[in-house]
Order: C-alpha cells, then structure tokens, then sequence
C-alpha cells in the first residue's frame, strides 16, 4: 500500500490538527498522502499532493475518512470509492458506520499498512426513477443507507402503490415510505419504527412513515428483491432522497425501482468494538439497570 487518501469533516472540533498528524505519520513511513485542498493548511505541501475527492478515489490504494456518520454517507457516494478499503475514524460520538475511535487510529493504521485488516463489507441499494411512457431510466443512484420517498412541505398524504418482484403488495397512504439496507436500518427507518437488522444480513428493510392504517407494518425481504413503488397521488410536491443526500422530484405515475446495488462499500473494522457494544451503548440500552 503506497498511496492513502485523507477526506475530513473539517466542522469536527480537531479534524485539522489530527490531519496534519497522520498525513505526517504516513510521509514518515514512505507512504504519499493525498488530501483534498481544505485539508491542506496546516501539512507541508512537500509532503503531500492535494487534489479533489473523485481524483483522490481514483488514485488512492486506501481512504481514511475523519468525521461521523454522515461524512461516510456523502464519501459513499463518490463514483468510485466502492473498491477502496476505507477506514473510518469517528470525530464525534459513537457511530454506527464510523466505529474506529482515534484512540485506535495508528494501531489500526500500523495493521493496514501491513495488510492484517478485515473488511466490513455493506450492502448498498441502488435506486431508479423510470418514465412510466418510455419505460427508461432517468435517474440512477446507489445508497448505502436508504431511499425514501415522501411528501414535502405540504401536510398532505400521499398514495403509493408497492410491488415486489413484479407482484402487488400494497397500495398505502401516508407521510411516505423508506426502503433502507441494514447498514440503514438504525437511521430514518428505526425512527419511523422499523427493526434494528445486523449489517452483514443481505435483505431489504420496507419501513411506512405514518401509514393511515394502522395495520401497515414494517417488512424485511430478500435483497434479490426487485421493488417497486409508483406515485398515485395526483398532486406533486413529493421526493425521493437517496441517503438524505440527493432530493429529486417526482411526478404522478412516476415509476422508483429498487434493487441490490451491484457494489458494496468497505469499511475497515475496529477490532475494539462489536456491532452489539455499538448498539448497546449509542442507543443506551440497560443504562436504568445500572444502579442494580
């Protein structure tokens, strides 16, 4: 490995400092790092190259990522980034996706640099916007998370009619539905009430937000699911979101088709932590037994 690539959430109190430390760890050891320009203030330029995010994917053998949850959202959705081990370093409180804490960042990187890493690998899902009188695609994203569709501003329920493998299921009326992976599952969806599934798990999770019947409940599905929801109501004002990070409208009869992304996003993982330690102590699960 003789290349690393450095992307930061600069907005994290010490995401700078620590920057300028690794990059200079790294130059130490014969390693060239690559970060992005608002990374570079405090990094000699000698010791660095400094380019774009989508330059560096494609030039990096690996990326380390400072920041939360969110910042491994937006890195996921860099054309590209899919083949890199990524090693996400958590800058804020516990994360789901960035479980590695600072306290084991050189450790870790001492174990990446000599190959004795493993990799968590997410499924992703990839999300289509068909035009019902061409039957083509218009718009293609992949999510780690999720994809949701909902209404807007406006307090109106919206109806949507859901297949799956081309078979119907459901017509529903509410705020909106949210098909996540289970990477996703402890995001939007566990906040509309769907279930926690482990991450290595290859399924689809079918979460309704305020359904009007009450009878509507969450659904878990194979990820060689073919979904499809098509927009019934006739008013617009309704949006997809793909991981909270891209909005596009849409229009009465509009078509979104949802299946397993043909990639998978890798993490490197912390071998501090288990899955069920995160979800124990983010989502403070026994904490009233403590006094027991």
């Amino acid at each position: 490995m003789n290349t690393i690539g450095i992307i930061a959430n600069l907005t994290k109190d010490g995401a700078t400092k620590v920057v300028a430390e690794v990059s200079n760890w790294l130059n130490d050891k014969g390693i060239t790092t690559l970060i992005t320009k608002d990374c570079s203030a405090n990094i000699d330029s000698d010791q660095c190259l400094i380019m774009e995010s989508k330059e560096i994917v494609q030039k990096a053998d690996a990326l380390i990522v400072f920041g939360g949850d969110g910042t491994i959202l937006s890195v996921s959705h860099i054309p590209g980034v899919t083949r890199l081990p990524i090693l996400p370093i958590n800058m804020g409180g516990l994360g789901f996706l960035t479980e590695v804490g600072l306290d084991e960042l050189y450790t870790t990187l001492e174990k990446v640099l000599d190959g004795n890493y493993q990799l968590d690998e997410r499924m992703m899902l990839r999300a289509k916007i068909i035009n019902p009188n061409t039957n083509e695609a218009e718009i293609e994203r992949t999510a780690l998370n999720d994809a949701v569709i909902n209404k807007g501003a406006f307090s109106r329920m919206i109806w949507l009619e859901t297949y799956i493998d081309q078979e119907y299921v459901s017509t529903v009326n509410g705020d909106g539905i949210i098909i996540s992976t289970p990477s996703g599952c402890t995001a939007y969806s566990l906040s509309a009430g769907g279930p926690i599934v482990c991450p290595n798990l290859n399924v689809f999770i079918i979460t309704y937000i305020c359904p009007h019947t009450l009878s509507f409940r969450p659904q878990i599905v194979p990820a060689e699911s073919k979904i499809s929801v098509i927009v019934k109501s006739l008013h617009s004002n309704i949006l997809l979101a793909i991981d909270g990070q891209e909005g596009f409208d849409l229009e009465p009869n509009s078509i979104i088709q949802i299946d397993k992304a043909p990639e998978t996003i890798k993490l490197i993982r912390s071998e501090k932590r288990s899955y069920y330690e995160i979800l124990r102590t983010k989502l403070k699960w026994g904490e009233s037994m403590k006094s027991f």
